[in-house]
């Protein structure tokens, strides 16, 4: 199988994009609103990081997540906040950042007459609960198109053996305290507000190498049903290779 190996990305805080894939587009935006459209091919969520937004004229304070699956309505106000925003597929969005404004070409359209309007969101501490020796996970989104968790690390937490995926990319967040993520041939701190992601076929792996907790936000874009792989790692199986290639996940070394 031949892989679209892009360079991994490790980026420090900061408003603007992080990564710009056909799988996803990843940028943190402030002050900012958008009129009630919808995304034809692709998902559009929001974390929000600090302060809060107005998420289809619901507020949504920091640690809340909202999501639009394709062809569902939504629109946003944001005063001053800051909001993490994905969208995925991001093959449409990314040319929002060359200046393309068409709509065919950025997959934004005025909503249709049947359009539905089942925003989904999901409040801070909220989304199904995932625990484990010395960490939780929480579900905010499980879609064909995107999985988002929200993890909670204990002091000294050990991820998972270094591992590459071949469909899709792996990116995390910093929310909290400081994570060492090894991606490619090198390790990072990436501290609070710093940003990860692993394109196909890049080596990655991370770990709380720390004295207090960490917490991060992780996506995987597609989805590949990566909310299912955690559930029954959760549940105690992990199996052979075939379990965690059944999930796009091929460990290395």
């Amino acid at each position: 199988m031949e892989l679209d190996v892009g360079q991994p990305v490790v980026l420090p805080p900061g408003e603007g994009p992080k990564v710009l894939r056909d799988e996803v587009t990843v940028s943190i935006l402030g002050r900012s609103s958008a009129t009630p459209h919808v995304h034809r091919q692709h998902a559009d969520a929001f974390y929000v990081l600090e302060g809060e937004i107005e998420f289809a004229d619901t507020p949504l304070p920091a640690g809340g997540f909202g999501l639009a699956p394709p062809n569902v309505v939504h629109w946003f106000t944001n005063e001053g906040a800051r909001i993490l925003n994905i969208h995925a597929p991001g093959q449409w969005w990314k040319h929002r950042f060359d200046g393309t404004t068409d709509g065919e070409i950025i997959d934004s359209w005025d909503p249709p007459d049947d359009a539905s309007s089942g925003a989904l969101l999901v409040l801070p501490d909220e989304g199904e609960r995932l625990e484990g020796p010395n960490h939780t996970m929480l579900v905010k989104a499980a879609l064909p198109q995107l999985c988002v968790f929200e993890g909670d690390l204990g002091p000294g937490w050990n991820g998972p053996p270094a591992h590459v995926h071949r469909l899709h990319v792996d990116s995390v967040y910093v929310l909290e305290g400081a994570l060492e993520i090894q991606i490619g041939d090198e390790p990072h701190v990436v501290e609070e507000g710093g940003f990860a992601a692993a394109p196909p076929g890049v080596v990655h792996t991370f770990r709380n190498a720390g004295d207090g907790r960490a917490r991060f936000l992780n996506l995987h874009a597609p989805g590949v049903r990566f909310d299912e792989y955690l559930r029954r790692q959760h549940a105690g199986e992990h199996g052979g290779p075939e379990f965690h290639e059944a999930f796009d996940t091929y460990e290395v070394g």
